[in-house]
């Protein structure tokens, strides 16, 4: 029982965690601006979540979980590339006005 119980809630927390990265790359890819994105929160994200990464290989046997760690951090990276992206072009395009 445990142990379904625990697989429900890593499902819910991995389609949560994914579904809440879409809106956001969405947004910056449409708008082409990042401006209103905190770098330096991102990078904590980032930064978190590489921890917490190495604590599941460590820790965790589970492939499952390694995966679920591991695309998060994939989704981190695609957010925080893109945030660098768009802030730097829309301040080159400040720079030229």
């Amino acid at each position: 029982m445990k142990a379904t119980i625990s697989l429900i809630l890593l499902s819910i927390y991995t389609v949560l965690i994914f579904i809440a990265y879409i809106p956001q790359i969405v947004k910056i890819l449409k708008t082409k601006s990042a401006d209103d994105i905190s770098l330096t929160s991102w990078f904590t994200w980032v930064a978190a979540d590489l921890c917490y990464f190495a604590y599941v290989l460590l820790e965790s046997p589970e492939i499952g979980v390694i995966f679920i760690c591991a695309l998060d951090l994939v989704f981190l990276f695609i957010v925080l590339w893109l945030t660098m992206r768009y802030q730097k072009r829309t301040k080159r395009n400040r720079k030229r006005r």
